[in-house]
């Protein structure tokens, strides 16, 4: 995050807690993605592995148990082509969600949408 858009409220208290370099290596691993910390992690735990062993055990002292929707923290874009295309091509919406740069939440509410073009048949004329 190089611009001075103020951080998201999950992050910032994620900072408060566990320090700001630790919050932001959060966002680089996971942003855009649902992550589950877990509460006791092995060394081979992708957690540990993906921040680390002294920053994965920190996160999850701090984490354990909860599932964070991790944001992205880059300015907002119209994707919605963007999310119907890959999801047609295959793609799970985790996989989506990391190569567009967006959460899984937003992924599934794109999704799971009617396309604008389809017409309400309950709308009053």
């Amino acid at each position: 995050m190089t611009d001075a858009r103020p951080m998201p409220a999950s992050i910032e208290e994620i900072a408060e807690t566990i320090g700001m370099r630790l919050a932001l290596k959060i966002v680089q691993t996971y942003g855009g993605m649902e992550i589950k910390f877990p509460k006791n992690p092995h060394d081979q735990h992708a957690v540990i592995l993906a921040l680390g062993k002294e920053d994965g055990y920190e996160v999850c002292k701090y984490m354990g148990g909860s599932l964070l929707s991790v944001p992205h923290c880059r300015p907002p874009r119209s994707l919605k082509a963007d999310i119907r295309r890959l999801e047609a091509e295959g793609l799970s919406r985790g996989e989506i969600a990391r190569r567009l740069g967006i959460t899984q939440r937003w992924v599934r509410e794109v999704a799971n949408a009617p396309p604008s073009n389809q017409f309400d048949l309950f709308e009053n004329t």
